[in-house]
């Protein structure tokens, strides 16, 4: 079936070179789609009517705009899988939307349905990104079979963040795991020495119970504290898939806790500078274990590498234009523009290969984008490096 100005005409029910039927397409699309959001501008209210009820038996999430101003306010207020756009509507039209969107996340999936053949246009929206392109009048088969293709790869997408994000997750317990290693060191070798002194004593005639006792009841401070630092640990790092509106200051100074003895211990000045009550709406370990952890440590690599007088991290909060901007700094040494332009891609380290995978950066800027949609860029600045984080 096609639809046009809001009436459905029957077709083939063959989908020409895809080698499935229509209800093949069916099955899998809502396999596929389930859990996805879309987004859907069309000025011409009964085509949208009509695609969007065809649309909300395969997502989780379909939300319409009747132009693209509407299209791109939706946008920015909350995430979307797929965004699907008319090339011609008053206002914003499509090109100016699929511009501004792919501005904010290069990655966005958008398709395009138009009923002109301005092949200027069809560049135009190629070069901006475009990932289909839909006839009018829509063929239902057509816009089933494009959206299977683009919900396969999205899934192939999800599939490879959950590994990344695993391998985050590992990087973090790393972290993690030395610390507890440096609050136990202490503790561990109070027990020692009593296991040592114990026998001695015993040996001396020197054990009586009240000793004894005293000996037992500092060993068992000494594991409460042990016990406690292992809560403490677990508790900052509890995984969880909610979202929820947290305090930015509070989500760094998670990541803070995890290395703070790392900062402490080498002498590094912890800078603090929050403005007060900035919130963001998202997965709060994420944002803590992920993105500023691997800022905070990638900042402590590169103090300790380069060594400077004075050294220094400085966190930055604040609120400009609307936005909410995160800046992570530090005074451990320049990177060349050359490196600056391929921080975020996979695989790349301004490191050597035994002491970083490349991944950290890639990782936390997608995280930044398809969860948060927002920036990350980094500059130069007097001895050192600073992130920025937009949000």
């Amino acid at each position: 079936m096609s639809f046009q100005n809001g009436q459905i005409k029957k077709c083939k029910t063959e989908v020409r070179g895809a080698g499935m039927d229509e209800y093949a397409i069916k099955d899998e699309l809502q396999k596929y789609a389930k859990d996805m959001a879309v987004l859907y501008a069309e000025d011409n209210e009964g085509i949208r009517e009509d695609i969007s009820n065809i649309l909300r038996k395969f997502f989780y999430v379909v939300d319409t705009a009747e132009n693209g101003t509407k299209a791109l306010d939706m946008y920015t207020s909350r995430c979307y899988d797929i965004v699907i756009s008319d090339i011609r509507m008053p206002g914003l039209d499509g090109i100016e939307l699929t511009g501004k969107i792919k501005a904010i996340n290069p990655e966005q999936v958008v398709i395009i349905t138009t009923a002109y053949e301005d092949h200027s246009c069809m560049y135009e929206l190629i070069n901006l990104g475009v990932d289909k392109f839909i006839a009018k009048p829509i063929n239902l088969l057509t816009l089933l079979t494009r959206l299977l293709h683009v919900t396969i790869r999205l899934n192939d997408r999800k599939t490879h963040i959950a590994d990344m994000l695993a391998i985050a997750r590992l990087s973090a317990m790393n972290e993690i795991l030395a610390n507890i290693a440096h609050h136990w060191r202490q503790p561990l070798s109070a027990i020692g020495l009593y296991a040592q002194e114990l026998p001695e004593l015993h040996m001396d005639g020197q054990l009586d119970i009240q000793t004894l006792n005293n000996c037992v009841a500092d060993i068992m401070k000494l594991v409460k504290s042990m016990s406690h630092t292992i809560d403490e640990f677990r508790q900052h790092f509890r995984s969880t898939d909610n979202k929820e509106v947290f305090n930015i200051a509070d989500a760094i100074d998670d990541a803070v806790f995890i290395v703070k003895d790392t900062i402490n211990c080498n002498g590094i000045n912890l800078i603090k500078e929050y403005e007060t009550d900035v919130t963001i709406e998202g997965n709060k370990r994420r944002f803590s274990n992920v993105l500023i952890l691997e800022l905070l440590c990638n900042s402590i690599d590169a103090l300790l590498t380069d060594k400077p007088n004075n050294p220094y991290i400085k966190l930055h909060v604040t609120t400009k234009d609307n936005k909410t901007v995160v800046t992570v700094s530090n005074n451990g040494g320049l990177i060349s523009d050359k490196a600056i332009s391929k921080l975020y891609e996979p695989y790349f380290s301004t490191k050597s290969v035994a002491a970083g995978s490349g991944l950290g950066l890639y990782l936390a800027r997608m995280l930044l984008e398809r969860e948060f949609n927002g920036t990350i860029s980094a500059i130069n600045i007097d001895g050192g490096v600073e992130f920025r984080i937009e949000l």
